[in-house]
Formats: C-alpha cells, sequence, structure tokens
C-alpha cells in the first residue's frame, strides 16, 4: 500500500510508487510548451527495456494518450504513465529526478527507492521480481 506524499495525487492503488522531483516536473513541463504540445493531454511514460549490464535499462518517453494496463500518476501537476506490469514487476519503487551538469552529464535520472540493484555505469538495474524478498542478492558462487 502507497503513502500519500506532499504534492502527490494517487490515481490508482498500486504495490509500487512512481513520483517525480520538482525539478523533474518543471523541465518536462518546459519541453511541453517547447513543443507546444497540449498539457492536459501530456504524459510522461516511464518504461524499462531488457538491456545493459545488470539486465534493464530505463526508458523516458511523451505521450498524449494512455493504455488500459497503464497506471497513472500525478505529481506536480505532471502525469507520469507506466505500464502495471512493468512497474510492479520490474521497476519497483521508483523516482524520476533531473541531473544539472555539463553538456554530457545532464538529464533525466532514475533513482531506486528501495533497493539500491543497479550496475556501477548507474544505467541498468537488476529487476523487481529478481530480487529476493530480503532485499539481498547473491553474487557468486553459493
Amino acid at each position: 500500500m502507497t503513502q500519500p506524499l506532499t504534492g502527490w495525487e494517487e490515481q490508482v492503488q498500486t504495490t509500487s510508487i512512481l513520483r517525480i522531483t520538482e525539478k523533474a516536473a518543471t523541465v518536462f513541463k518546459e519541453m511541453i510548451s517547447d513543443e507546444k504540445k497540449d498539457p492536459e493531454n501530456s504524459y510522461l511514460r516511464v518504461g524499462a527495456n531488457s538491456g545493459g549490464c545488470s539486465g534493464w535499462k530505463y526508458s523516458l518517453d511523451f505521450e498524449d494518450t494512455i493504455d488500459s494496463v497503464d497506471l497513472t500518476f500525478e505529481q506536480y501537476n505532471v502525469k507520469l504513465v507506466v505500464d502495471e506490469k512493468i512497474l510492479n514487476e520490474i521497476i519497483g519503487d521508483v523516482e524520476v529526478d533531473y541531473k544539472i551538469g555539463n553538456l554530457v552529464e545532464q538529464g533525466f535520472i532514475f533513482k531506486r527507492l528501495k533497493y539500491a540493484h543497479v550496475c556501477g555505469c548507474g544505467e541498468s538495474f537488476t529487476p523487481i521480481k529478481d530480487i529476493p524478498a530480503d532485499g539481498k542478492q547473491q553474487l557468486g558462487w553459493k
């Protein structure tokens, strides 16, 4: 069961949390404005694709529609959309943030809220369904 957060409106009951920082929300809204898209029908889709050293990589896209299998979350007037199965079995609790750095090291980033199981590169991660209940991943031989 999820807990209410400041600036957070939960649209659907789910076992995992998807949220966005105020900075990332501001950047997304600026992008919508620059692209002259309708803010009421603009969604930030969070997803995952197989790949990377740990098995999965995050994905982020603009959407103007949602599917029947999607969960919708709203925070800081940004609508986040994610496939229910991807959120609850692959991604888990995650926060979308925006990192400001030099031209190469800036952009949207993902922060896992419960488990740290990410690759050293910080771009790929172990799916939630493959992490033991105690949160401790066994490495090497048994």
